[in-house]
């Protein structure tokens, strides 16, 4: 069986995103992963989360016994410089973000990429139409959701969400990309309703909203968040529309839907065909719109939770799986 060798690029334990998730259900199906964990680690270890799943902790994974074919996953463009460390079979770039704005530095090594990587995954149609007329091996493979941890039913409210008022929230990066300026208005025009914001700090070092009825939790672990998505009444994705967020797939879609959740978004290019979805741009539509899903019978639930089950980790993991084997294959056969 086949080995995955994943650089260090993304703590295991912060936001469980989409390498955590598709490395892990590719252990899940019986291939070997080696997660280079990100952090500071005094006592070098490999820890076993099972059989085939391991996080390297301070500890390179090519000092790890292990078995061929060596398959190489890359999701930061600056580690197609870092190959001949690894000696790989198969070198894999997954696409998960546009080289722009935030990303902006990413850029230089897209070049690199299209040269020695021998197959690309595109979380969004814009990064697949980049890629797709310079490599032969690229594939349109979305974010997803693991269904069964989100749809599930946790009773125990957390006792440090805010109560008596509906909760509009808000789970992800706090990160640039927010449309903070929205926000603002839309919390001053809605102070009967509770603002909830679940995540970690990317590129801001505070939180930039501070009103009575705005409540910043921190970053929850990715086990406890079913529990707090069981208590939104609305799921936001407030992003701004830049060439960046063009190409950005928000897993969050996938995991409010998951769990029953209504959703209101700005109107991203990866949104505009998501069924039941609601897209506002303008403050004042937002909030309008927002008030007018709390007082409306929510008819589309069942429809949500079907949309989420749809994309679920395990269909990308099997997509993803077939095109390496089908492209393992033909190098074989070209051998």
């Amino acid at each position: 069986m086949p080995t995955f060798i994943y650089p260090p690029s993304i703590p295991w334990n912060w936001m469980f995103q989409r390498p955590q998730q598709l490395l892990g259900q590719i252990s899940s199906s019986g291939q070997t992963v080696l997660y280079e964990d990100l952090g500071s680690f005094p006592k070098p270890k490999i820890k076993s989360l099972s059989s085939t799943l391991h996080l390297c902790q301070g500890i390179s994974a090519m000092n790890v016994p292990h078995s061929r074919p060596r398959i190489l996953w890359l999701t930061v463009p600056s580690h197609i410089n870092s190959i001949s460390n690894y000696n790989p079979d198969l070198v894999i770039y997954d696409a998960v973000d546009e080289p722009k704005d935030e990303f902006a530095s990413w850029a230089p090594y897209y070049p690199s990429i299209t040269q020695k990587a021998d197959i690309i995954f595109c979380s969004s149609q814009s990064i697949y139409n980049y890629f797709q007329p310079k490599h032969p091996r690229v594939h349109l493979v979305p974010n997803g959701v693991d269904y069964v941890h989100f749809s599930s039913c946790p009773n125990k409210r957390p006792q440090d969400l805010p109560s008596g008022k509906p909760i509009i929230g808000y789970s992800g990066a706090i990160a640039p990309w927010v449309d903070w300026e929205l926000l603002r208005a839309v919390i001053q025009q809605n102070p009967e309703f509770n603002f909830v914001f679940i995540g970690a700090f990317f590129q801001l070092h505070k939180f930039p909203l501070k009103y009575k009825n705005v409540t910043y939790l921190g970053l929850k672990s990715y086990h406890e968040l079913p529990t707090y998505f069981r208590y939104f009444d609305i799921g936001l994705i407030p992003f701004l529309q830049t060439e960046m967020t063009k190409g950005c797939n928000p897993i969050k879609l996938y995991e409010y839907y998951a769990a029953g959740i209504q959703v209101l978004a700005t109107p991203l290019p990866e949104l505009l065909t998501v069924p039941k979805i609601n897209l506002e741009s303008d403050p004042f539509l937002f909030s309008l719109r927002l008030r007018h899903l709390l007082e409306s019978d929510d008819s589309s639930k069942p429809q949500r939770m079907a949309y989420a089950q749809a994309n679920d980790w395990t269909e990308r993991t099997g997509r993803i799986l077939q095109q390496i084997y089908t492209t393992a294959y033909r190098n074989k056969e070209s051998v």
